[in-house]
């Protein structure tokens, strides 16, 4: 009966030729064909391999030999953004061994993206320079900020080179000689001892 029928449309002009086998379904394609992955389909066994949404003429990726709809592929095999956990499609920063949408890698604690001057870590945590140091560094004994790069230990704190002064006249004390009062230091002058007495009694 079906060779009759094929004879009665080459007859009438409709070409009825097999046209391969499909790959889903294994029986012979005559009409439409689609032509993937190096073997031939009926078009509706033509599917996504994970929501089997049927494929078409639509763009597809292929894994391991199947082919996927663009959602199902970026969300089953695409980097997510440590973020949002979203797919990301297209750029994207690699930083602290994770990766991130270009957009949402910013400042832990002010969410200001980074720029030249790059960011630093703390406990997986990416920070810009003023916040890490505003909140990680150790302040200055005299002002309170952050001591960023040299400083002076004495007295149980750290300071900065410039604030390291006398409590009361405000000149420098380092590299002289001083004394502790209320944990700041007070140059001998200020606390009414002669340099010239203090090397005497030494």
């Amino acid at each position: 009966m079906l060779g009759n029928l094929q004879a009665d449309m080459s007859r009438q002009g409709v070409n009825t030729s097999q046209k391969g086998c499909c790959s889903a379904c294994e029986k012979p394609i005559v009409g439409q064909v689609i032509t993937a992955l190096g073997k031939t389909w009926h078009p509706e066994h033509f599917t996504c391999s994970h929501c089997t949404q049927e494929l078409g003429t639509r763009n597809f990726f292929e894994r391991d030999g199947k082919p996927y709809c663009e959602n199902d592929y970026h969300n089953l095999f695409s980097p997510r953004c440590a973020y949002c956990n979203g797919p990301i499609l297209d750029k994207c920063v690699t930083a602290l061994e994770k990766t991130w949408h270009m957009e949402h890698f910013f400042c832990a604690q002010c969410g200001k993206q980074f720029g030249d001057e790059g960011f630093h870590e703390r406990e997986g945590k990416p920070y810009c320079r003023d916040d890490y140091f505003d909140m990680f560094a150790p302040k200055c004994g005299a002002c309170n900020r952050a001591i960023m790069e040299n400083y002076i230990s004495a007295l149980n704190a750290q300071w900065h080179p410039d604030c390291f002064v006398c409590r009361d006249c405000k000149q420098a004390v380092q590299g002289k000689s001083f004394y502790a009062v209320e944990g700041k230091p007070v140059c001998p002058k200020c606390i009414g001892v002669d340099e010239e007495e203090e090397e005497e009694e030494e």
